[in-house]
This record gives structure tokens, C-alpha cells and sequence, in this order.
């Protein structure tokens, strides 16, 4: 295709109506949760399937969005008349055969890792259908999001091992519990009143265990992570609870590039080496860049 052509403004425009409708500024979290999620399975290494299920899981989490969108199209004619579909920038059926593409891609790619990592696909398939379907006004919602980033740890981790641990087990619950405090807070935006406290200190349960940690193995590398998050999750909660300019949006954009940050204790605790940890806090700047670019909720 030629630069002529893509400087059209319509093919610009057509674009940027997909990378909105996908949220795509937030997908290197989805790639960082499969650094930490193999991390857990004891890959410490890149290689093949991980790139595989990074790519796959992206694909995943995209699909998700498109059809999240395409659920809420008749409430966001009414609430987010700006969002990609009810605007006409993009076609429902451009969307749903979007959604099917990258699922079915998505898929192809777990196959092509093993049986399992298709079979945990499969399920992770099935509950991103549900929460997107089910998602407004069910107060279980925030548990449904937080299956969907804790299925990305199981089917990265028990793709490299078939063997469930206790620290994977105990790390899928805190990025559960994060997430569940995340969207919980992302559900208060059309609220007056502040969000209650008790989920929203969820968010900080990764950084109490993971201060349980260095209390066993002290590390000044580790120390300076564990700093980074506490900093990034007060700093991101003080445009939440202030009297004036109450600001939910940006809140939920800052915690979801905190997951890389979340991702990062968790490679740190398994010994994973220096890449590793660079490559999840890459994804958290990169987050954070395109968040600039692409709204991110």
C-alpha cells in the first residue's frame, strides 16, 4: 500500500476508529501478564511460545474490546455517542467479523503452542463472551474482569508446566484482587459520591505480599520496584479521591498500565532475569505513551 494512500484521510480516520474501538494503548499489559504468567510456569527464557502466546493473548484482549463495544452499541448511542460505532466511524458488521478474526487467530496460535494453552484459550474465550454480554449493571463484573487477566498467568504458566504451584496460584489471586479493585473503581465514574475504600485497597495487596517476600530475601533492586508501585498506585488514587475535579477516567488508565508494574514484582520474585524485568516496565511506559494517543477506557 502506498503513503499516498495511507495519508488519505479516510483511511487515517478508518484506523484510528479501530485502534479506539480495540483500546490497543493497553495491550502491552495483556503482553507483560504472559512474561509473569510463564515466569510462573518456570520459562525464564524468550522463545517461540512465548511470542506465540503473547501475540495470541493480544489478540484476545482486542477481540474482547471490539466486542464489548458491539454489546453496548445501543447504550452508547445514547452515553458515548463519540465511541467508534454509534459515530459511524466503524460498522457493526466491521466489528463483529473483526471480533471473529482475532478469536479465531487467537485460537490458532494456542494450538500451535499445545492442547492445553488451546483448551485454557477456549475458556477464556467463554468468559470474555460473558462479562462482555453481562457486564452493566451486574455487581459480579469486576470478578468476571479479573478471571480474564488471571486465565492469561494460568494458560501462560501451565503452557511451559502442567503442574499448578503455590506461587502461581498465590500471584493469580493478587492480580485478581488487583483487577477486581480496578473495575470496581472504573464502575463509580457516573457516580457523585467517592468509591468505598475496601476495594480499592485490593489494589495494594500485591505490594503487601510481595513486601512478605523481601522480608525473607532483602534486595535493593527489589526494594526500588516495590517503591515504583506504591508510588504509581497513590499517585493514580489521588485523582480518584479529591472533592473537585474527580477524575475516574484517569485513574483506571494509570492502574491499568500498573499492571506491568504488578507483572515486574512478579518476574522479580521468580528469579527472572534483567530483560525480563525491562520488558515490563517498557510495557508500563508504552501504556502510558499510548494512553496519550488511544483512550485506554
Amino acid at each position: 500500500m502506498s503513503s499516498d494512500v495511507l495519508r488519505h484521510p479516510f483511511w487515517v480516520q478508518h484506523l484510528r476508529a479501530h485502534l479506539d474501538l480495540a483500546r490497543v494503548s493497553n495491550s502491552p499489559t495483556v503482553a507483560s501478564n504472559v512474561l509473569a504468567g510463564a515466569a510462573l510456569g518456570g520459562a525464564l527464557t524468550l522463545g517461540t511460545h512465548t511470542a506465540l502466546l503473547m501475540v495470541s493473548m493480544v489478540l484476545f484482549y482486542t477481540a474482547g474490546m471490539y466486542l464489548n463495544d458491539v454489546f453496548d452499541y445501543a447504550i452508547d448511542l445514547q452515553e458515548r455517542p463519540e465511541r467508534p460505532l454509534p459515530s459511524g466511524r466503524l460498522t457493526l458488521g466491521e466489528a463483529i467479523l473483526s471480533t471473529f478474526l482475532l478469536f479465531a487467530v487467537g485460537l490458532g496460535l494456542l494450538a500451535l503452542v499445545s492442547s492445553t494453552a488451546l483448551l485454557g484459550g477456549v475458556a477464556l474465550l467463554g468468559l470474555i463472551v460473558i462479562y462482555d454480554l453481562w457486564h452493566k449493571a451486574n455487581p459480579l463484573s469486576p470478578l468476571l474482569m479479573a478471571g480474564t487477566r488471571m486465565l492469561v498467568y494460568l494458560i501462560a504458566s501451565l503452557a511451559f508446566s502442567p503442574r499448578l504451584n503455590l506461587a502461581l496460584g498465590t500471584w493469580t489471586l493478587l492480580l485478581g484482587a488487583y483487577i477486581v479493585g480496578l473495575t470496581y473503581i472504573a464502575k463509580t465514574e457516573r457516580r457523585t459520591d467517592l468509591a468505598r475504600y475496601w476495594p480499592v485497597a485490593l489494589l495494594a495487596s500485591p505490594a503487601v505480599y510481595f513486601a512478605t517476600f523481601l522480608t525473607a530475601a532483602p534486595s535493593v533492586a527489589g526494594f526500588g520496584l516495590l517503591t515504583l508501585f506504591l508510588v504509581w498506585l497513590s499517585s493514580s488514587l489521588t485523582f480518584l479521591y479529591r472533592p473537585e475535579r474527580r477524575d475516574v477516567g484517569r485513574t483506571v488508565g494509570y492502574l491499568i498500565a500498573g499492571v506491568s508494574l504488578l507483572d515486574a514484582l512478579v518476574l522479580f520474585s521468580q528469579g527472572a532475569p534483567a530483560v525480563f524485568l525491562l520488558l515490563a516496565l517498557g510495557a508500563f511506559v508504552l501504556t502510558l505513551f499510548w494512553q496519550r494517543l488511544i483512550k485506554g477506557t
